[in-house]
């Protein structure tokens, strides 16, 4: 029996900018016609989109056998259908480079009868977040990318997802659901900062916080507050106790950063994102494998490390800046630790490496 995604529309998404340029410039057709193949930037990033976007597929196939609402269970088909033809068109442009296809995750990592695990309330967050972190780096791998396929990919990539993005938001604001970033009151006219002063935050009397620097406050927290939920239902349903353990700190590490962040909202009199839904159920059957928790809790690690970077840098104060060096090395060490239990556990599948010439050797029998 079909379930429903399977009865899903595919034709949601537009293959034909893909497949078109992936027959052209690059293709396994027109290569020894003195084209180019991948190269070294190209084939990282393609093996690091497909891992993701196939743990985002299956992940988002569980949820959507659940989602009640009709408007948000249209969204959250529609990004599982997105995120479907990614690997599709991912694995396409690999083979057609002569690079293996990862093995990815398989119907042993998704069990999609499992019971309700998440509210729809937190699958139209989830999403909201979701596309908050893929968008900016698809951006990212398409301004590393050459040849016109990979280009191509990464430019559909960023396209449909911010349809995609647009479509939540209006659903959350519709909804009355839209957490907004707070209003503020700012100073009227134009101004030159005459003091260093500007920049202390240790000592002395501080300025008040910029606008830049409430808003990144409020995006901190608000994107940990959705990563504890998720983690939460992960708890509850890992099958080892070393995985538990690890999302336990997981947990821990999400709440300090909360609440560092959200002391500085309360210094300025800035409201602290709530959610009045625990968007958890009490379900402790397993959805997903533990491997695919580790591999979506990483996905969080690295798109967490490229947000608290950029953030760092829209923050002037030193104890502001000091907050996001504390919270990136913390972060740091728990993503090493993810590394080091996927590769105790036998899961964790090694991306591409240089061939290593010292070991090519002519072993003539002369």
């Amino acid at each position: 029996m079909e379930s429903g995604y399977d009865q899903l529309d595919k034709g949601s998404v537009n293959e034909t900018e893909i497949c078109s340029a992936s027959r052209g410039v690059g293709s396994t057709e027109e290569f020894h016609a003195g084209h180019p193949g991948l190269n070294s930037s190209e084939i990282a990033n393609l093996w690091n989109s497909y891992m993701y976007f196939d743990m985002i597929s299956g992940f988002l196939k569980y949820l959507f056998q659940h989602v009640e609402d009709e408007e948000i269970k249209s969204l959250v088909g529609e990004a599982a259908s997105l995120y479907e033809q990614r690997v599709k068109d991912n694995g396409r442009i690999m083979e057609q480079g002569g690079l293996p296809v990862p093995a990815g995750f398989t119907a042993e990592d998704i069990k999609l009868d499992a019971p309700r695990l998440y509210s729809d309330l937190f699958c139209i967050y989830y999403l909201f977040c979701l596309e908050r972190f893929v968008i900016p780096r698809n951006s990212f791998n398409l301004g590393l990318s050459t040849r016109k396929d990979v280009r191509a990919f990464y430019e559909h990539s960023v396209t449909t997802g911010m349809r995609l993005f647009e479509r939540v938001a209006d659903v959350l604001l519709a909804k009355g659901l839209y957490i907004r970033f707070p209003y503020v009151t700012v100073a009227k006219g134009v101004d030159f900062v005459k003091k260093q002063d500007f920049l202390t935050g240790f000592l002395g009397e501080r300025r008040p916080a910029l606008a830049q620097e409430v808003a990144s406050s409020f995006h901190v927290v608000f994107l940990n507050s959705v990563g504890k939920h998720l983690l939460t239902g992960f708890r509850q349903t890992a099958r080892s106790e070393q995985v538990r353990d690890y999302i336990d700190r997981g947990k821990r590490l999400a709440e300090k950063i909360i609440d560092i962040f959200s002391s500085n909202l309360k210094a300025e009199d800035i409201p602290v994102p709530m959610f009045w839904d625990s968007m958890v159920t009490d379900s402790t059957e397993p959805p997903v494998s533990d491997k695919l928790m580790l591999f979506h809790i990483a996905l969080m690690n690295t798109c967490g490390a490229m947000e608290y970077s950029l953030l760092m840098a829209l923050n002037f104060r030193h104890d502001l800046k000091v907050k996001y060096l504390q919270i990136m090395a913390e972060a740091g060490d728990f993503a090493e630790d993810c590394t080091n239990i996927l590769i105790d556990k036998g899961w964790f599948e090694e991306p591409p490496r240089v061939v290593d010439r010292r070991e090519l050797v002519n072993e003539s029998a002369h």
